[in-house]
């Protein structure tokens, strides 16, 4: 039920929705703190757990770089709550009610240690993603050089647009709602959501080409182990390019609602990247040696003796049940016309 007419704020029915979507916000950003929280715990438990010789730089490197990710993230939402008491509470009587307030003290400082942690946050995620597209690519017919370059030249885009967004909204006179010159928070925003959307693409393509190769060579059941629509979605950081979208597409049409998705955005992206590195933790992220793993683990628990036999050649029956050495490159490059050659021999044989 409403409040009655006569307690509403002096304010337009405009602003009082942006408020709402403000103050709704900023409770969405605490519960994505909230899993934030669980999601780094899990993940330095199973780091520190599985750390072996041979990971021990790998594991290390990854708990400095969440631990990083993690204090900045407390202190943007830190920031948040603290800016959103101030104008809903501190500052209440502001000519305008909070939402003028939030225009007129939008560089304060307060504001601006969030500001500050928030494109901090969104550089080091972006880079993860990054880093995961060139993994799943190693090994590959592409060149690394060549998958990594338009993402990485995206990326210095993104930290050269997030710089001049902290000196558009610190000069005190310009938000990301006003600006006298060029306003850089859609240009910012719209640089790292396409830096996401092209490595999902160019992840979830590399999956679906592994899975198609499996899947010729060995049967339909045996390519779904890394391809999964969990799988994709997590390893691409697809939720932070859908989340950016609810965000800028309102924000392009200057409506209140983006202000819902605004005060969450960057704890959703650190919760993207913490499922990433939980994944890695749990031994369940992509790498070439988890691809050969797949094959080796696939061709040992074949049914088919002559799928089994046609390896012997290159694996013996305890090499099978070893570490995983390279796959030969006929299960990679031309599947079929080796099958069909195996399948020739054997029956010759018998």
């Amino acid at each position: 039920m409403p409040a009655p007419a006569a307690y509403r704020p002096h304010e337009t029915d405009v602003q009082i929705f942006s408020e709402h979507t403000w103050l709704q916000g900023a409770f969405l950003g605490a519960v994505a703190y909230g899993m934030q929280v669980v999601l780094y715990s899990m993940s330095c438990y199973l780091l520190a757990k599985h750390r072996t010789k041979t990971n021990f730089k790998q594991n290390v490197g990854l708990t400095v770089y969440i631990t990083i990710i993690f204090v900045l993230g407390t202190l943007y939402i830190a920031a948040l709550l603290q800016f959103t008491q101030e104008a809903f509470i501190d500052g209440h009587d502001i000519p305008g009610g909070p939402d003028a307030y939030q225009k007129i003290m939008f560089s304060s400082p307060i504001d601006m240690l969030g500001n500050v942690n928030m494109v901090i946050l969104s550089w080091m995620c972006d880079i993860i993603n990054v880093w995961r597209c060139i993994v799943i690519y190693k090994g590959s017919r592409v060149p690394v050089w060549a998958v990594s370059a338009i993402p990485f030249a995206m990326y210095l885009a993104s930290i050269a647009l997030g710089i001049l967004f902290l000196k558009q909204v610190g000069s005190g006179t310009e938000t990301p709602w006003q600006a006298y010159g060029i306003n850089y928070t859609s240009p910012y925003y719209a640089m790292s959501l396409a830096l996401n959307i092209l490595v999902t693409i160019m992840i979830v393509t590399r999956l679906l080409v592994y899975r198609h190769r499996i899947n010729r060579v060995m049967g339909k059941s045996h390519g779904t182990h890394y391809t999964y629509l969990a799988a994709m979605i997590i390893e691409s950081a697809a939720i932070y390019s859908t989340f950016s979208l609810l965000f800028l597409i309102p924000f392009a049409f200057k409506h209140p609602l983006s202000q819902l998705f605004l005060q969450a955005l960057s704890p959703v992206q650190n919760v993207s990247t913490f499922l990433i590195i939980f994944r890695v933790a749990q031994g369940k992220g992509w790498s070439q040696e988890s691809a050969n793993a797949t094959l080796v683990t696939t061709i040992g628990s074949a049914a088919s003796p002559i799928r089994i036999r046609a390896v012997r050649s290159t694996y013996t029956d305890t090499e099978l049940t070893r570490e995983p050495t390279p796959v030969p490159k006929f299960l990679i490059s031309a599947p079929c016309v080796e099958l069909n050659e195996m399948k020739r021999a054997h029956t010759s044989a018998c």
